[in-house]
């Protein structure tokens, strides 16, 4: 199933995933140690896998969740994980958690199926953001907001579409943000702890592919999935985490800058 890892990304460019680089040995050596797995077939073809590591007898993490690009939408992913907490659920486990990469647009599916966010963090490896989110197996799944509003003080950068491209506007926080996630707003970012010396920073790297507007904010003429600062907010300020991504990113009209 690495095909399923190196396609999909919400937008280009980003550092490859790990599952496109997992052989079989990752996967014998997972159930060699006990870790359970499933499969989704359609017509004895596999179309989809996820493993459940089991830090302990309470929780359950969900590893290498995939679907064959072909057949994505198909609502394999949610069969493979109902199944997962199924068997969680009957043995006793009181949660179920995963850590999913923000920049990549995961996030949004795990919400929908259930899973809140609890923290957000810097992967360790890649200068991406993720985000470790739970269930508890026990509950009837419901429909989780996936975009939490950070907690203040700090610095929130909002992302939204605008005619003819992008528009983002970098502002400090004093306490817990209102984000506003209908229409097309398409993301935000969030750098805990920061001051009106980082917003200079931030505001000075997003210049450079911008240009300034009213009330602060920054224009580009061009979709957010062509914007560096858009893309790997970490790569240009490790502490500014993309705090999650909405779906309309991949419907953001292009243009002609």
């Amino acid at each position: 199933m690495r095909a399923a890892y190196r396609t999909g990304d919400l937008v280009p460019g980003l550092p490859a995933a790990d599952g496109s680089r997992a052989g079989s040995g990752e996967l014998l050596d997972d159930v060699a140690a006990g870790q359970l797995l499933w499969v989704a077939e359609d017509g004895g073809r596999v179309v989809g896998t996820v493993r459940a590591v089991r830090p302990s007898p309470r929780v359950w993490e969900v590893r290498r969740l995939a679907v064959a690009p072909a057949c994505r939408h198909s609502g394999a992913a949610r069969a493979l994980l109902r199944r997962l907490e199924a068997e969680a659920r009957a043995r006793g486990v009181r949660r179920v958690v995963l850590d999913a990469v923000v920049e990549r647009g995961n996030p949004p599916f795990y919400a929908h199926v259930g899973y809140r966010a609890v923290r957000h963090f810097p992967a360790g490896d890649k200068p991406l953001s993720e985000v470790h989110m739970e269930r508890d197996p026990r509950e009837e799944p419901a429909l989780v907001p996936h975009a939490a509003a950070p907690a203040g003080p700090g610095l929130l950068v909002e992302w939204r579409a605008a005619p003819g491209g992008t528009v983002c506007r970098p502002r400090l926080l004093s306490g817990v943000a209102a984000v506003r996630t209908s229409g097309w707003v398409l993301g935000a970012d969030h750098w805990p702890a920061a001051g009106a010396a980082e917003l200079g920073l931030v505001r000075g790297t997003l210049l450079k592919e911008g240009r300034a507007a009213g009330d602060g904010e920054v224009f580009f003429d061009r979709p957010a999935s062509r914007i560096d600062a858009f893309r790997l907010p970490r790569a240009a300020h490790p502490e500014l985490l993309a705090w999650w991504r909405g779906p309309t990113v991949r419907h953001q009209a292009p243009t002609g800058g």
